[in-house]
């Protein structure tokens, strides 16, 4: 699984700053500011490739992961 880290500044997230994939089993999981974890399921790397890119990734996953992935809370 990998880690990545984002500069908050930069990206100016408002609600976390790392996400971990696991590509083999197509999981995601955003790590949020306030100690919560998110699992989303069935992941492909496309949608990975996607959410690096783009300037909102909030709302990419408010409006993307959460509204079309099947997701958990593991905190």
């Amino acid at each position: 699984m990998k880690t990545v880290t984002f500069n908050r500044k930069l990206w100016e997230l408002n609600s976390f700053e790392s996400i971990s994939y696991d590509k083999n089993k197509k999981l995601l999981f955003v790590h949020f500011f306030n100690d919560k974890t998110i699992k989303f399921h069935n992941i492909s790397e496309n949608i990975i490739f996607q959410f690096l890119v783009e300037q909102d990734k909030d709302s990419f996953i408010e409006k993307i992961l959460m509204q079309h992935y099947v997701y958990d809370d593991i905190s």
